[in-house]
């Protein structure tokens, strides 16, 4: 028990100098980008994206700017700029991923701004209908809030070691689609479930994929996939796969 109340309190120190250590050019991001997602929710979108651009104006490298910003494009049916917004949001994951800092107490507050700002997802999350897909976004959060804690507690490596988020291949892949790049999205689809192979709604969109290309087998097995997931399926998707096994 004491062990476990010195640990929260050490997190609780490194929480407080790592706020205070933010460069003042993403705590005045996040206040836009914070907007963004409160007018993402009231599906305003344009006002939305604007949010997030001032955003990206003032820190460049804000990486869930990038991805408010490519999901509000994709809303707005801006699919090309969407593709090149998530791509580079995408970018600045792998980036970020590469890092190298000087000393351990950088990296170590890096950690600690990024959890700061998955916290911040997470609260925006929460205020989202229920649904498969908020469930699937809340448990990714906290899998990658985990895996950075534990980063913060071992405070063992200098380099972050992270992936793109599989939400951001996600929403990459969807712009895809509805440009018409099949193989593109497929891709991204399958990018994001090799990061969570129970990303239901990533396995939904990677059948509709394989239907939409002939490939009827893979599109039946990767839905009962989506589904042992727990997402849930669209009766009319089934059936669209019926019949087209039935067809000779």
């Amino acid at each position: 028990m004491r062990r476990t109340i010195t640990l929260l309190f050490a997190a609780l120190v490194l929480a407080s100098l790592a706020t205070a250590q933010t460069p003042p050019d993403r705590q005045r991001a996040r206040t836009h980008n914070r907007a963004g997602w409160e007018l993402m929710s009231a599906e305003t979108w344009e006002r939305a994206a604007s949010a997030f651009e001032q955003a990206i104006a003032i820190d460049r490298t804000f990486e869930d700017a990038h991805y408010g910003l490519g999901r509000a494009q994709i809303a707005l049916k801006r699919y090309v700029e969407a593709i090149e917004t998530l791509k580079t949001c995408r970018q600045l994951y792998v980036a970020q991923a590469g890092r190298q800092f000087a000393t351990q107490q950088d990296a170590q507050r890096n950690r600690q701004d990024r959890i700061t700002e998955i916290d911040e997802q997470i609260r925006q999350v929460q205020t989202m209908p229920p649904s498969n897909q908020q469930q699937d976004l809340l448990r990714q959060l906290n899998n990658q809030r985990r895996d950075i804690q534990n980063a913060v507690t071992k405070g063992s490596s200098i380099s972050i070691e992270a992936t793109v988020p599989p939400w951001v291949s996600l929403s990459l892949g969807s712009a895809y689609f509805r440009s018409g790049k099949l193989a593109d999205a497929e891709r991204e689809f399958k990018a994001a479930v090799a990061v969570d192979s129970r990303f239901g709604e990533a396995l939904n969109n990677l059948a509709v994929v394989y239907l939409e290309t002939g490939r009827i087998a893979e599109a039946e097995g990767t839905l009962k996939d989506a589904r042992k997931a727990g997402f849930k399926v669209n009766p009319m998707l089934e059936q669209a796969i019926k019949d087209k096994k039935k067809l000779p």
